[in-house]
């Protein structure tokens, strides 16, 4: 394997070199980048290697069932995207003036209490979420090549911050369309070789339908489980395909849109990948259980397993070079979202030269720093980001897009509040995926299964009305 050491090497330097010839004059706005860049770089955000490996060796366990998580993931997390968001929040980015989601959303309900808060959130959170990125990115590399995991880790993390530092947005996006090809063809390449191996797609799905039920797939490996399983697999979907629609991360990419026409054109090509690259990988998997056959409990193995068994050494490099994309695509993304939130709305910077580089370099330093570690409180943040932050984000966001800041800065501040603090206390009080863990209690049942994005909207929906202006002007003038 250490043949293929200067693979890895030429990856990086065109990684940097990437960056830094397509950086553009502003570190948070991108410009005019094309509709491939923009398709792939949405991609490339959306997709980590822990929906590759984490969730695609669910599917050794859970069956086709995880499709539903793609399907979503295409069809609500991309098509709907586009079809309904995207263009609507760069009209509003650039009615305002706006350069971060969090001061999109504070200019528009003129709360400047809000940037703050989301900007503050949104760093803390994503940090530490990219902290796990870079520690799977540098587990696969210390595996392919003879690097110490420490070593690899200081690697990627200096990597993704020259990356940030010398290209800004534009240079991230560019590097991140770089890497959703590559994690394109990987995918692509494993899939051909599992449906050879399966005898083709409908041998292989005759085979997997003729496997016995297991406790993950109690109806089955075609059909959705009965019970908390099923429910799972369907929050699972919720989170993945509605949670990101306000993720910072990936709105910050409407930023680059140049016109509506150009949001119509994204779509279908960012569909196209994310279904080779999630469905691919998704479907792979669910078809292992053929290929492996029964008896692994442990689902991260399996994407690795089949690797190992069924492509040739070359094949396996370029499947952990996807893997690695993966990863630091989702990497850089938090990075430059985490650095201008740390630098423009929590201190109120004008990001450019030596503000822009210590920002990034504070973000660097803090998401390595947490990769070093192993807490129990590291991955309880990095298992429930994108739910505290669609709960306080998602209400006052869309309701911006859909009817304008008529509710006022009161509503959208107390839907932030109580949404992020009603997720909070289900992760902690009643869903029983955590809370037994943290408070030994839970919700009875299978109200215990209802995953925290569902009463976080909920409870933040319910205070963008209740504290509403037009809320509070029918009341004053019903009296």
């Amino acid at each position: 394997m250490s043949s293929f050491i200067f693979l890895w090497i030429g990856y990086a330097a065109i990684l940097i070199f990437v960056a830094r010839i397509s950086r553009g004059h502003d570190a948070l706005l991108p410009g005019r980048i094309g509709v491939v860049v923009q398709a792939l770089a949405y991609v490339a955000t959306y997709v980590s290697a822990v929906a590759l490996v984490g969730f695609g060796g669910l599917c050794y366990l859970f069956g086709l069932q995880m499709l539903l998580v793609a399907a979503g993931n295409v069809w609500f997390g991309t098509w709907f995207v586009y079809k309904y968001l995207a263009w609507p929040t760069r009209l509003w980015q650039r009615k305002l003036g706006a350069r971060t989601p969090a001061e999109l959303i504070s200019k528009a309900y003129n709360c400047p209490f809000l940037q703050m808060f989301i900007g503050l959130l949104s760093a803390v959170l994503l940090v530490v979420y990219g902290s796990a990125v870079f520690k799977g990115a540098a587990v696969m590399l210390a595996g392919v090549i003879p690097v110490s995991v420490e070593t690899a880790l200081v690697v990627l993390v200096a990597l993704v911050g020259l990356s940030v530092v010398f290209g800004g947005l534009r240079g991230v996006l560019y590097t991140e369309a770089l890497q959703g090809l590559v994690m394109a063809i990987g995918v692509g390449a494993l899939l051909v070789a599992v449906i050879c191996e399966a005898g083709g797609p409908i041998n292989g799905l005759a085979k997997l339908s003729a496997l016995p039920p297991t406790n993950a797939a109690d109806n089955g490996f075609l059909a959705l489980s009965s019970g908390a399983g099923g429910l799972n697999v369907i929050f699972l979907a919720v989170v993945t395909s509605i949670g990101i629609w306000a993720q910072p991360q990936l709105i910050q990419r409407h930023f680059a849109l140049h016109s509506k026409g150009e949001a119509g054109h994204a779509a279908p090509l960012a569909m196209l990948v994310l279904s080779v690259v999630v469905g691919g990988a998704y479907f792979a998997s669910a078809l292992s259980r053929v290929v492996l056959g029964g008896g692994i409990t442990d689902p991260d193995t399996v994407m690795p397993a089949l690797v190992h068994k069924l492509l040739p050494a070359l094949g396996q490099q370029l499947f952990a070079l996807a893997i690695v994309s993966a990863s630091l695509s989702t990497a850089s993304a938090l990075l430059h979202i985490a650095s201008g939130s740390i630098g423009r709305d929590v201190f109120g910077k004008e990001l450019k030269g030596n503000s822009w580089r210590a920002s990034v370099i504070l973000c660097t330093v803090g998401s390595g720093i947490f990769a070093m570690k192993s807490g129990a409180i590291i991955a309880v943040i990095c298992a429930t980001s994108w739910t505290l932050l669609a709960c306080a984000i998602m209400v006052p966001y869309i309701a911006l897009l859909m009817r304008g800041p008529a509710a006022g800065a009161r509503a959208a501040a107390a839907s932030s509040i109580c949404g992020l603090a009603a997720s909070c206390a289900w992760y902690a009080f009643a869903y029983a995926s955590t809370s037994v863990g943290m408070t030994g209690i839970s919700a009875p049942g299978i109200i215990g299964a209802i995953h925290p994005i569902v009463p976080g909207i909920a409870v933040s929906a319910l205070a963008f009305i209740v504290f509403s202006d037009s809320r509070q002007k029918i009341s004053a003038a019903s009296e």
